[in-house]
């Protein structure tokens, strides 16, 4: 049984990795014109490059393509910057969780205890690449939402000086640096292609996800369309950006301390039963050796995980 699943494990293995490595080596060129001929040829062509872009496997991709949580999948992966298609992505959290329920069977034993503790892991493995793709996602928005006030500010000074709208973007793009010179760059390469400007605005705030972001782009939208001072109008949503910025940081500060408690108690119980393995491993071997003590190891962690989330949803202030 433990040599047929062994093999098992490894044929998933090597042809799941195997997928990867044919994915990766087609390259970001090969991706790069399949979006270029997205913007430029709607209709019937456009829907064919969105499955491609789903997946390069035809089953994959025919189960994929009326399925909503891919599309907020593809969007997760581009606001974290992961050049992943959203099938490669589904087979990498399915190997994770099949690769550590599978060690946790090898350790335990296939009997209860091992299941009991592989139903765990597995999902922990699947869940794994989520929390990491929304730890990436949360970085890049926190980094565009840094750039925004001298983005804006940059801006206003082209317009200012003379520049147009699309000019005063490229300037800015150039002087930036990434993240936000990457969305400023995709932005002016839309409208190049052909897209209304409106309509490449509305698209970039869709992309990026920030709210100060579409308060800016909402106030360049209404200034095209009922006319002003488009310097001026960014000027002032630029200082209330700053103030907006200036209430967060006090707020991040009067919360501070909530936080590193929140992470201590988390952390601490994890620490104390490696002290305690390492005082009485025959003692501390019950957690995973019996029924009961797997059942006790189980509860006890997703407690854990329950208390961490609600502690940060708590210290999480929204402004």
């Amino acid at each position: 049984m433990l040599a047929l699943s062994a093999s098992v494990f490894v044929f998933l293995a090597l042809l799941l990795g195997a997928i990867g490595v044919r994915q990766l080596s087609q390259g970001r060129a090969a991706s790069e014109r399949r979006i270029q001929a997205l913007r430029a040829k709607p209709g019937p062509a456009r829907e064919a490059v969105i499955l491609r872009q789903i997946s390069a496997i035809p089953a994959l991709r025919s189960f994929l393509s009326d399925n909503n949580w891919a599309v907020r999948t593809s969007l997760d992966l581009q606001r974290a910057s992961l050049h992943l298609r959203v099938g490669e992505y589904l087979l990498a959290r399915i190997f994770l969780a099949v690769l550590l329920a599978f060690l946790a069977l090898l350790v335990v034993g296939f009997r209860a205890q091992g299941f009991l503790l592989a139903i765990p892991l597995g999902g922990l493995g699947f869940m794994l690449p989520a929390l990491y793709v929304s730890l990436r996602k949360r970085r890049r928005l926190q980094a565009i939402q840094g750039q925004l006030v001298e983005t804006v500010t940059l801006i206003a000074n082209a317009v200012r000086s003379g520049f147009g709208f699309l000019q005063g973007v490229q300037a800015t793009a150039r002087q930036m640096t990434p993240p936000i010179s990457d969305e400023l760059d995709h932005l002016t390469q839309d409208i190049n292609l052909g897209m209304g400007a409106e309509q490449a605005l509305l698209d970039m705030s869709h992309r990026v996800g920030s709210q100060d972001l579409d308060i800016v782009i909402t106030a360049i939208i209404i200034q095209r369309s009922t006319g002003g001072n488009l310097s001026e109008i960014l000027d002032n949503v630029a200082e209330t950006m700053k103030e907006r910025e200036q209430i967060e940081g006090e707020i991040s500060t009067l919360t501070a301390e909530k936080r590193l408690t929140g992470n201590i108690l988390s952390i601490y119980p994890a620490v104390l039963a490696a002290l305690l393995f390492l005082i009485g491993p025959d003692v501390m071997s019950t957690l995973w050796t019996e029924s009961a003590g797997v059942v006790l190891l189980v509860i006890a962690v997703v407690l854990q995980v329950i208390g961490f989330l609600a502690i940060r949803r708590i210290v999480a202030i929204d402004i």
